[in-house]
């Protein structure tokens, strides 16, 4: 796609169909590091839709990813009235390795049950400790001389410790580290969701995509959860952030995305969408939303 210069996301062309219902009609975005985007629209738009194709939760059926310059996912668009082909698997590897730079907060905090609170932000970075070790391990099985790759982890335990260290200290930050033995059920909305975040943050991601974090929650709880949100802002994080919540947008993002009909309507900073809107559409959903 040429020279990216700051570019963390590139995505052109996006397509996402079910069936015969086309969700995503051509969706044109590229994210810069550090950008604070706020995804807003109707329901039925294609936001969350679009969120979910950008980590590949759902596969495109059409069009251009890169990430940090490198082609993640591409699929040409067969045109109306055309069929179109179906997209090539993507390597699990490159999938996997792709998905961890990016961390994913959902509606519904999509916790463990049946894990505490310690053992729900331990369980993925263990999981790909464990198989970075087996990768090195069958490394240094078949490579002449046995060398250790740099960076290289030497066991089960060191891995468990060095998660456990970083989960502790997430809950530290967030004001929970007394409920590191509780299991979700037992905490409020707003707990559960700051955990989730957390959770997603205990994998180092570069990116954050939330899918309207705040949308289950009982009003008196939003706020805890916007704060965290507003200290990862203020701290670099590259955000995108699909919420009904259009103060916080205002307050927090950057630039400003409205979707309809699958598309980006308008686009701009949160003081054109909010204060100087052109498109007929966005001034519409505005004037029953405000």
């Amino acid at each position: 796609m040429g020279d990216t210069g700051d570019i963390m996301i590139d995505v052109k062309d996006l397509h996402k169909s079910f069936g015969h219902n086309t969700v995503l009609n051509g969706v044109d975005i590229s994210i810069r590091r550090g950008e604070k985007i706020a995804v807003i629209g109707p329901s039925g738009s294609g936001k969350s839709t679009f969120l979910r194709c950008l980590n590949l939760l759902e596969q495109p059926t059409a069009g251009v990813i890169c990430f940090e310059g490198d082609e993640i996912f591409s699929a040409p668009f067969a045109g109306e009235g055309e069929r179109q082909k179906r997209p090539r698997p993507i390597p699990s590897r490159k999938l996997n390795a792709y998905r961890q730079q990016m961390g994913m907060v959902f509606q519904h905090f999509n916790l463990f049950n049946n894990l505490t609170v310690l053992e729900n932000i331990m369980f993925a970075p263990v999981k790909l400790g464990k198989q970075k070790l087996r990768r090195e391990r069958r490394l240094r099985l078949f490579s002449r001389g046995g060398e250790v790759p740099a960076g290289a982890v030497s066991s089960v335990a060191q891995i468990e410790k060095e998660a456990k260290d970083r989960a502790l200290a997430l809950l530290e930050r967030i004001g929970l580290a007394d409920k590191a033995s509780a299991y979700p059920s037992t905490l409020s909305g707003g707990q559960r969701q700051r955990i989730a975040i957390v959770r997603a943050l205990a994998m180092n991601p570069k990116v954050m995509l939330f899918d309207e974090p705040t949308s289950a929650l009982d009003p008196e709880m939003v706020g805890e959860v916007l704060a965290l949100i507003k200290e990862l802002a203020s701290e670099g994080m590259t955000m995108v952030i699909v919420t009904h919540e259009m103060g916080f947008a205002r307050e927090v993002a950057t630039r400003v995305l409205f979707m309809d009909g699958g598309k980006i309507q308008e686009q701009g900073t949160p003081e054109h969408i909010f204060g100087e809107p052109t498109n007929d559409r966005l001034k519409d959903f505005l004037s029953k939303v405000l």
